[in-house]
């Protein structure tokens, strides 16, 4: 008889352990129940809650430990509105177009830095500083340089005679140089070697061509008719031919290039006894030389 009132004994105390701990009472541990920040739970650790539905707190609830939903709190959402996998509040272009590759603060990412995010960029990696189009390619500037067909280095627009061959060496016209020939317009003041100055626009075209085709020497050879003395004549020649020489240096051609030579009234290619023939027989000529 006492053990039977033992045993009831012992279950109206296990009734009321529990009751007083469910009040905040009792602080001993239940064997079929757990206390886990402060909050009652079952021996799962799962939250009790009472006839309310609310958790079950007991004497060891501190605020520091509460769980947001036992008091009625929300946990805060982690956001990401424009699915690029930064969360709002971390990103910094909240609106990214589905499907561009981001960098860490949400925006499109541009790798070599171009302007062009990486998404649509056809050519990745540009260097830094180089012009690109739409599409992250560098941008390439069509040539503006005057069409020169045959080569030589005479725009076609310029060139009087196109087609030349390949490698010849051409005057400002753009024709291949002959072994000799007269500098046309080239004229000086009677007797004397002094250039008139409708002559220099001629000199300097060829100086132009002489520049232009460096490895090119040439003599410079001076003419005259056959009235006077013969050694006046060559010495008259001498001269013009250094004075035409001494010009084309200024103008820029290395006067390694060329030497001055006066045949006087040798080689006449008019007729002397013609003032037309003996007008010819006054010249310069350019004789190319190796």
């Amino acid at each position: 008889m006492k053990s039977a009132n033992k045993g009831k004994s012992k279950g109206i105390l296990k009734r009321l352990a529990c009751l007083l701990a469910l009040a905040g009472i009792f602080h001993a541990p239940l064997q079929a129940h757990n206390i886990v920040h402060g909050y009652l739970h079952d021996k799962n650790d799962a939250l009790l809650f009472d006839s309310r539905g609310d958790c079950i707190k007991t004497s060891r609830w501190t605020a520091e430990n509460m769980i947001p939903k036992c008091e009625g709190i929300e946990e805060a959402k982690v956001m990401d509105a424009d699915q690029d996998g930064i969360v709002d509040n971390s990103d910094k272009c909240p609106a990214t177009p589905a499907g561009v590759m981001v960098d860490a603060t949400g925006c499109a990412k541009d790798s070599d830095k171009d302007g062009i995010m990486d998404s649509a960029d056809n050519c990745p990696g540009t260097a830094s500083g180089v012009a690109v189009d739409s599409s992250g390619c560098k941008i390439v500037i069509a040539s503006t340089a005057p069409k020169d067909s045959d080569n030589d280095g005479i725009a076609d627009l310029k060139d009087q005679c196109p087609g030349t061959k390949p490698g010849a060496s051409v005057d400002a016209k753009g024709c291949e140089l002959k072994e000799s020939f007269v500098l046309e317009g080239v004229n000086f003041v009677t007797g004397s070697d002094e250039i008139t100055g409708a002559s220099t626009s001629v000199l300097d075209k060829v100086a132009e061509t002489l520049i232009r085709n460096g490895d090119v020497n040439v003599e410079v050879a001076g003419y005259t008719d056959d009235r006077g003395r013969s050694d006046f004549n060559r010495s008259l020649s001498q001269k013009r031919a250094e004075s035409v020489k001494a010009y084309l240096r200024s103008s820029g051609v290395a006067a390694d290039r060329m030497k001055a030579k006066g045949y006087g009234e040798d080689g006449p290619i008019g007729d002397n006894s013609t003032s037309a023939g003996r007008a010819m027989n006054r010249r310069v000529e350019l004789h190319i030389i190796e």
